[in-house]
C-alpha cells in the first residue's frame, strides 16, 4: 500500500479535518487515552497545539484520505516531542504499517531540522491500560524509538496533609528559588541528578540536560514562587524543590539534594517546608513523577503523604 507522506502545520491541514480525524482514530482507545470525550474537548486540545513551535503533523493519506497522523514539536534547541500517545492511526488491516512509517517519517523530520533527540511519553498508564501500550511498544521499536523508562506519578492532598516546617540545622537556610539565577543553581542540579542514578538524564547528552533543566526552571511559566525553594548550607546551594503550577494544582518540576549532603533528611526537611508554603497559599493537590526503580525517593515521597496514582513510559530516538 503506497501512501502520501505530508508535512504541515494544524493550520495547514484544518481544524475540522483534524477534529474529525482525531475522534473516528481514537475511538479504538479506551477514553482515559483520548485528548477529549466530545467534540468541543477535542477541538480546544487540538487548538492548543497551534501555540507550539515548531509544531507540524506528519500525515499518511492514500487516495486523498487521511489515514493517520503524527504530531511534532519542538521541546529545546536539540529535541523534539511527539504529540500525546501519538501516531495516531485509522483502524485497519494495515494499522501496523501506517504507525511504524509514521514513526520513522517523525524521526526524519526530527533529523531535517537539525534536532538530534526525539522522545514520546506514553503517560496515564495503569494496570488498565498496560495492555495498550504492549500493543504499541513493538510498533515504536520497529520504527526506531526504542523503550526509555518507567516513571510512577504520585500525588499528594496537601488538604489533608498534616505536616509542619522542621527546623534548620546549624549553617542551613532556605531561600526561595526566585532570588536565584539558573545559571547558580545549575551546578549543584547537574551533580544532583549526575549522582541520583536518574536513567534518562544518565541518557542525555550534556546539552540535553541543561535545555532540560531550563525548561524546568524557566521563569515565564506558571510556578508558586514562595513554595519553590533553595536549601543552602552557608553560601552553598545543596538543594532544591521547584513547583510549576497547571490547571490540576502543583507539578514538582525538580527535587534533589547535593550528593555531599545526602542521608542527613535535608531532603524530608527540605520537600515538607514546600509542601506547608504551598498548602498555606491554597494549593490542593501536588504531583510528582519518580523513576520506579528509585526506592529510596519513593519511599520519602510515600512518608510525605504522596501516594501512587497512575505512570508513564517513554520511547526515544537518538542520533
Amino acid at each position: 500500500m503506497n501512501v502520501d507522506i505530508e508535512i504541515k502545520t494544524p493550520q495547514e491541514i484544518g481544524l475540522e479535518e483534524l477534529v474529525k480525524f482525531t475522534m473516528e482514530a481514537e475511538q479504538q482507545r479506551s477514553s482515559q487515552l483520548r485528548c477529549g470525550t466530545n467534540r468541543q474537548e477535542v477541538e480546544k486540545h487540538i487548538k492548543e497545539t497551534f501555540a507550539c513551535e515548531p509544531f507540524h503533523y506528519i500525515s499518511a493519506r492514500y487516495d486523498g484520505r487521511l489515514l493517520g497522523l503524527a504530531g511534532c514539536y519542538g521541546f529545546t534547541e536539540s529535541m523534539m516531542y511527539l504529540e500525546y500517545w501519538h501516531p495516531l492511526v485509522l483502524p485497519g488491516d494495515h494499522y501496523n504499517d501506517i504507525f511504524q512509517l509514521l514513526v520513522r517519517e517523525s524521526i526524519k523530520h526530527t533529523k531535517s531540522l537539525g534536532r538530534n533527540r526525539l522522545e514520546i511519553f506514553l503517560m496515564k498508564i495503569t494496570d488498565d491500560i498496560r495492555f495498550e501500550y504492549e500493543q504499541v511498544r513493538p510498533l515504536y521499536e520497529a520504527g526506531g524509538m526504542k523503550r526509555g523508562h518507567e516513571w510512577t506519578e504520585m500525588v499528594c492532598d496537601l488538604t489533608k496533609s498534616t505536616l509542619d516546617e522542621q527546623d534548620l540545622p546549624d549553617d542551613f537556610s532556605l531561600k526561595p528559588i526566585i532570588e536565584v539565577t539558573n545559571d547558580e543553581i545549575w551546578p549543584t542540579y547537574n551533580a544532583t541528578f549526575l549522582a541520583s542514578g536518574d536513567r534518562r538524564y544518565l541518557n542525555q547528552t550534556e546539552a540535553h540536560r541543561r535545555e532540560n533543566f531550563d525548561d524546568f526552571f524557566d521563569r515565564k511559566k506558571p510556578w508558586e514562587e514562595e513554595a519553590s525553594l533553595l536549601l543552602y548550607f552557608e553560601d552553598q546551594i545543596v538543594g532544591f524543590h521547584k513547583i510549576n503550577l497547571y490547571d490540576f494544582g502543583g507539578f514538582v518540576n525538580g527535587v534533589g539534594i547535593h550528593p555531599d549532603f545526602r542521608r542527613r533528611g535535608l531532603g524530608k526537611i527540605l520537600m515538607m517546608a514546600s509542601l506547608v508554603r504551598a498548602a498555606k497559599n491554597g494549593m490542593k493537590n501536588l504531583v510528582l513523577e519518580v523513576d520506579i526503580d528509585n526506592h529510596r525517593a519513593i519511599g520519602l515521597y510515600e512518608q510525605l503523604g504522596f501516594i501512587h496514582n497512575r505512570g508513564s513510559i517513554s520511547h526515544v530516538w537518538t542520533a
